[in-house]
């Protein structure tokens, strides 16, 4: 026996039912959050920098690369899955170690006066070879300043 008080709501609530179902499809995806570097900065020893980039000859400094996607986002979240690479030349310029639990830090030898370029890349292991910025200008300083 049918009841013909609850046929009407029984059809709007079909109707509402089918209509969330069809806004909520299996087809929508979540946004893809961008983790492509487009930028970075490098901070030396706590402070950070602006190229030209000038280092101690005969001391160890800590360097860490803080990536940026193209809106502008800090990629500092995704440092346990990427990995950052700071390359020179010439290579006797400067040495640089990457920080165990740290992919984005490095401790950096730079033996000795000099003047070259510092390359940054950043990639999924730690070649680091999937983005690779332009080299910009290093000057290895002797402690009492500038080039001799």
């Amino acid at each position: 026996m049918s009841h013909p008080a609850l046929l009407p709501v029984s059809r709007i609530s079909l109707a509402g039912a089918l209509f969330l179902a069809a806004a909520c499809g299996s087809d929508e995806t979540a946004p893809v959050e961008d983790h492509t570097p487009a930028s970075y900065n490098l901070i030396v020893n706590d402070v950070p920098q602006t190229t030209p980039y000038v280092l101690t000859a005969g001391q160890t400094s800590r360097i860490q690369i803080k990536f940026f996607n193209a809106a502008g986002d800090d990629l500092d979240n995704v440092e346990a899955e990427h990995f950052g690479r700071l390359t020179f030349s010439p290579t006797s310029l400067a040495t640089a170690t990457r920080l165990a639990d740290h992919h984005f830090q490095f401790d950096v030898a730079a033996p000795n006066v000099g003047s070259g370029t510092l390359q940054v890349g950043f990639g999924h292991d730690d070649t680091a070879d999937e983005k690779i910025f332009d080299p910009v200008t290093l000057n290895v300083m002797g402690s009492a300043g500038p080039l001799q």
